[in-house]
């Protein structure tokens, strides 16, 4: 036999344990705002540890963002390699505190040694373009290099005005460089040639050598990456541009379909995301690249969609604040509404995420996607946490000081309403949730804004006790 307390309990939408069922239904009664302090408690604490990890592991930013240099070279089938080895390689070069990484792959077992420097060597090639281009008045691109052993062509197509001398004394600042200049009149212009038949060994040299006789491969087989830091500022500077105009944008939309305060509490949110995105990059030690930039921007169109849905939810429930409802009830019915599609969706979105991290990058060995996938991983999780966990709660903290919703919390406080629902003193538009047909409260919903247990077929419901009538 079942107690009172327990036959309650079964019914929906009374505040008591869940099941399964109740958050594929949306029968779930979750008091959110009831926890607010905890959950500010954990903002603050995913900032401050993410900052933390920031500072004491720092990010392994890639080559494109600090610049330099990177060699990249397969070990032939009967080689093994070891980053020791390779160390001591470097030993004997001018790059001995350059980065090495061993990657291998899961399928053919090829192992890649990679050795990436931030510091650029002297590269007489890259000087030589620079000086021709510098007295020819054209940029380093424009000028061709034909590079055959230790002898090199530089050529420059139809320069208007070029001056034999003063091109061949911009060669001549080279170091170790004697080269014979050649200037030949065209119809737009001249043809420059600059022939240099002892080109100066560069300190890349030494490292590509010794990388390819470790390897058992020939010189042609390292691959080389130089990126100027220049570019490296550059692209940092873009991708903190790109960033900016995403929360301008972000601001003005929100204010715009909702209102100021929504857009300041989803872009903490999104702010939230972002550092908590980054602590793990500095945690987890994985390389930042142009990859993970996009990967970031990408979860933080997802975080907003999340963040949106809620608003949308809240901003369509506010009309039934009332003295029967007050802020806090209605995000609470809100975010219980929203609940399970949040869910939903994220753990679609999380599915095919985890199976590019787990089974492409650490299975099959695809170590090109682990960054793009590690950042979408974090970014989906988190923005799904901070849409309900974040937004809301700053959004209804923030609410709940204006005066009108200051003033209804504190009348509840007070017991200056019934049990029984009453009308508002603002009647509500129809189709508002806890509203009926009649624009009146639906008498379904309870004092806290969350249905109260629905009318049970077959039970007759209990009648109110009228006054009895006195005897004339």
């Amino acid at each position: 036999m079942t107690s009172g307390l327990d036959r309650e309990s079964q019914v929906p939408g009374v505040d008591r344990r869940h099941r399964p069922s109740d958050f594929y239904h949306e029968r779930t009664t979750f008091r959110f705002m009831r926890h607010r302090r905890a959950m500010a408690i954990a903002f603050i604490s995913v900032i401050v540890l993410s900052i933390l990890a920031l500072f004491v592991r720092d990010l392994n930013l890639g080559l494109d963002f600090e610049g330099g240099v990177s060699w990249q070279v397969d070990m032939a089938d009967d080689r093994t390699a070891s980053v020791q080895d390779v160390r001591d390689l470097l030993e004997q070069t001018e790059f001995s505190e350059a980065k090495v990484t061993l990657t291998k792959d899961a399928q053919d077992g090829t192992t890649t040694v990679r050795v990436q420097s931030e510091e650029l060597p002297d590269d007489p090639v890259k000087d030589l373009r620079d000086a021709i281009a510098e007295a020819t008045g054209t940029s380093p691109a424009e000028v061709t290099a034909d590079i055959a052993g230790n002898r090199g062509t530089f050529s420059v197509a139809s320069v208007a005005g070029a001056d034999q001398n003063a091109i061949q004394a911009a060669v001549e600042t080279v170091d170790d460089v004697t080269a014979t200049v050649t200037v030949t009149p065209v119809v737009e212009g001249s043809n420059v040639a600059v022939v240099i038949e002892d080109l100066p060994a560069s300190p890349r040299d030494s490292v590509t050598e010794a990388l390819a006789e470790y390897a058992g491969a020939t010189t042609e087989d390292v691959s080389i990456n130089t990126v100027g830091p220049t570019w490296g500022d550059e692209v940092s500077k873009k991708a903190l541009i790109a960033l900016l105009l995403f929360f301008v944008i972000l601001a003005v939309y929100l204010s715009l379909r909702f209102e100021f305060k929504m857009a300041m509490s989803a872009i903490v949110a999104v702010i939230h995301d972002i550092i908590f995105t980054v602590g793990i990059y500095a945690l987890v030690g994985f390389e930042v690249t142009p990859a993970t930039v996009t990967a970031v921007l990408t979860i933080l169109g997802f975080s907003l969609y999340d963040t949106v849905v809620v608003f949308d939810k809240i901003n369509e429930n506010t009309p039934a604040v009332s003295n029967q409802f007050t802020y806090g009830e209605m995000v609470d019915r809100s975010l219980n509404q929203v609940l399970m599609r949040s869910l939903s969706t994220s753990l679609v979105a999380l599915l095919p995420v985890v199976s590019l991290l787990v089974i492409g990058a650490f299975i099959l060995g695809a170590n090109a996607l682990e960054d793009f996938a590690l950042a979408l991983f974090a970014g989906l999780f988190i923005g799904t946490y901070s849409s309900l966990f974040v937004a809301a709660p700053m959004l209804c903290g923030w609410k709940e000081r204006e005066p009108q919703y200051r003033a209804m919390a504190e009348r509840r406080a007070r017991g200056a309403t019934t049990s029984t629902p009453a009308r508002p003193a603002v009647k509500p538009h129809l189709g508002s949730p806890g509203v009926d047909a009649a624009g009146d409260l639906d008498p379904t919903w309870d004092s806290t804004g969350i249905p109260g247990p629905p009318a049970v077929k077959g039970v007759v419901q209990p009648r109110p006790r009228q006054p009895r009538r006195k005897k004339r």
